[in-house]
């Protein structure tokens, strides 16, 4: 049996032992309700471990289009006709992801240079240009450029082999004419695509 479903199956286990240890003790006053806390507490190691498990790895390759995807694409939008980058922190890389897959010395400042606050200026610059006709636009899609590559894990670079995409298209509609921006780079993690360079 592979590890996972190994882990699986005992987490079932202890879920059900624990299920079991609460009903043979509910409303006892007996010493052994300390069993049942201890019983609980296993039933919760062992959920925490089943949620882990189902978690896709960090190099997984997500839909090129999804309803969540495009909800947070919908948020980026809004963050740069309100030049407020916060409003799309869901579209950004987020920074544990960083922490977990980059070679740096130190991971949480390499993210505040490399990814938030280029994504930050990069909000603000778009605001500056495009401000006006973004309060009136409405959103129609997000398009993943066609190039997937898969980068090579190097030091000072991903510790793993995530995937990237380069050139994907945010089309939006304002006073009947279609606009378009060109998101720079967007990397795969965890079965979601975040912007890692807005442009």
């Amino acid at each position: 049996m592979p590890a996972r479903s190994r882990r699986l199956a005992a987490g079932l286990v202890l879920a059900f032992a624990a299920t079991a240890c609460r009903r043979s003790h509910a409303g006892s006053g007996s010493p052994d309700a300390a069993a049942t806390d201890g019983g609980r507490a296993e039933a919760r190691d062992a959920s925490a471990a089943m949620a882990l498990d189902a978690a896709p790895p960090d190099d997984a390759i997500p839909a090129p289009s999804s309803d969540e995807l495009t909800t947070r694409a919908r948020h980026l939008l809004e963050a740069i006709a309100n030049d407020n980058p916060d409003l799309a922190a869901d579209i950004l890389f987020p920074r544990d992801g960083w922490l977990a897959t980059r070679d740096a010395a130190d991971p949480g400042k390499d993210w505040e240079r490399r990814v938030a606050s280029p994504f930050r200026r990069a909000v603000h610059a778009w605001w500056r240009r495009y401000g006006d006709e973004l309060q009136r636009a409405q959103f129609a899609s997000l398009e993943l450029g066609r190039a997937l590559v898969q980068a090579t894990p190097r030091r000072h670079g991903w510790k793993k082999p995530l995937w990237t995409v380069h050139d994907s298209r945010l089309t939006f509609v304002v006073d009947g004419h279609t606009r378009t921006l060109s998101i720079r780079e967007m990397t795969a993690w965890r079965g979601a695509w975040y912007v890692t360079r807005l442009r």
